[in-house]
């Protein structure tokens, strides 16, 4: 058990990210790629992902034991996600840190050649390295990043929704049931025990569809980063949003979803259609059940029902 203990400058810095740090997801990918127990992704896209993988792409996988702690330079937090921000400050991870996360995830006897090489701040063998991060975020994630960044937005705001409505420790209290809250500790079933004090760095949430249970990723002076299972498999795998209701609707589901209320202007805005379409598919959705709107002036707001929610996270209408 990793108990969290959060101050109050924590509980004012408590952030809900959409998960689209392309970087932590593509870890946590390579990990769930060499899982044996119960998988959260499809074996489609297991099997895709694995036919991609060459040369250095492949060494992402040496690095990650499946069911064990990873080291967590390679999960960094930035200020503004992205993939070569990401990238970079795995580069200028010190000798010294390198070291230490290899030892605590591998032991005294690493499982590659090359690993000794990393540890003692070879900048050829850290630039394969990078090399390799990126290309394998290529093979395994560039076709679904924009469906997979759409349902990642869909479930942040979920989390966002139910922090409005029923408070922080609503939301905390009701994560996942392998996560616990009983002020000021916030208690996660990982894969190993301790206690981390956060001292005012502050906690983020973030959705993935990689992982079956909670995890907590360390990011140095960043934040605590509490990854939380998604609801969903990777979207171009086993998404039936377009199949059922078409593409133009289901952009409508998946953009309503990620912003929790869109007016029919900015619909028609974000699918690049006229706002008498825009206001025909949301029509025809409000119809199936799936949205509600509201008349609130001269603008029209639409939210998904619980209905839509389940069909968004990909669950059985009911």
């Amino acid at each position: 058990m990793l108990r969290l203990w959060l101050d109050y400058e924590d509980l004012t810095r408590i952030r809900i990210t959409p998960g689209l740090s392309p970087l932590a997801q593509t870890v946590l990918g390579a990990q769930a790629l060499r899982a044996c127990g119960p998988e959260p992704i499809p074996g489609a896209w297991r099997a895709r992902t694995r036919a991609r993988l060459t040369g250095p792409s492949r060494l992402l996988l040496e690095l990650v034991p499946p069911g064990r702690w990873f080291p967590d330079f390679l999960t960094p937090y930035t200020r503004v996600p992205g993939i070569e921000s990401e990238l970079d400050a795995v580069a200028s991870t010190p000798a010294r840190r390198i070291r230490a996360e290899l030892e605590r995830s591998h032991g005294s006897r690493p499982p590659a050649s090359w690993l000794p090489r990393l540890a003692g701040g070879d900048g050829e063998t850290m630039r394969t390295l990078v090399r390799g991060l990126r290309d394998f975020h290529r093979a395994a994630l560039a076709d679904s990043w924009q469906d997979l960044g759409d349902h990642l937005c869909a479930e942040a705001s979920r989390h966002a929704r139910t922090m409005a409505r029923d408070g922080i420790g609503g939301l905390l209290g009701s994560l996942h049931p392998a996560i616990r809250w009983t002020s000021p500790v916030l208690e996660v079933e990982t894969l190993y025990d301790g206690d981390v004090r956060l001292g005012g760095r502050g906690l983020l949430l973030m959705p993935s569809v990689f992982v079956t249970g909670p995890r907590v990723l360390g990011s140095g002076a960043g934040p605590a980063v509490v990854v939380v299972p998604s609801s969903r498999p990777i979207s171009g795998t086993g998404d039936t949003l377009p199949r059922v209701f078409g593409r133009t609707r289901a952009a409508v589901i998946r953009l309503v979803g990620a912003d929790g209320e869109l007016t029919t202007g900015t619909l028609a805005a974000r699918l690049g259609v006229s706002a008498a379409s825009a206001s025909q598919h949301a029509t025809a959705l409000r119809g199936a059940g799936l949205l509600t709107s509201e008349r609130r002036g001269k603008t029209v707001h639409h939210a998904l029902t619980p209905l839509g929610e389940r069909f968004l996270r990909g669950g059985p209408p009911e």
